[in-house]
């Protein structure tokens, strides 16, 4: 296997395994842990994984955007009306 080069890191003179780093210096940076990040963060404060949609990851977007929050937020209020109307329905039918 030819050499690719030396590791772009500063002051490391290791062999390149991919995207011009040494072994070590890879695992930083597909970790995010090396100074130009691996990809852009997801908008949410502390969150650093990748966009998913509107500049939010999967899981922030599902909160913010997903069908389940809609539905959680109507739901409360359409199911307490026929509990209400439930027991009076069983008392008739049970006389």
């Amino acid at each position: 296997m030819a050499n690719k080069g030396t590791c772009k890191a500063d002051s490391c003179d290791k062999d390149v395994r991919a995207k011009g780093y040494c072994d070590r210096h890879y695992r930083k940076w597909r970790k995010g842990l090396m100074g130009k990040p691996r990809h852009r963060a997801c908008n949410e404060n502390d969150c650093g994984k990748a966009p998913y949609r509107r500049g939010l990851c999967e899981e922030h977007y599902g909160k913010h955007y997903g069908k389940k929050k809609a539905e959680a937020e109507a739901a409360p209020a359409a199911e307490a009306a026929p509990e209400a109307e439930a027991p009076a329905a069983e008392e008739a039918t049970a006389e």
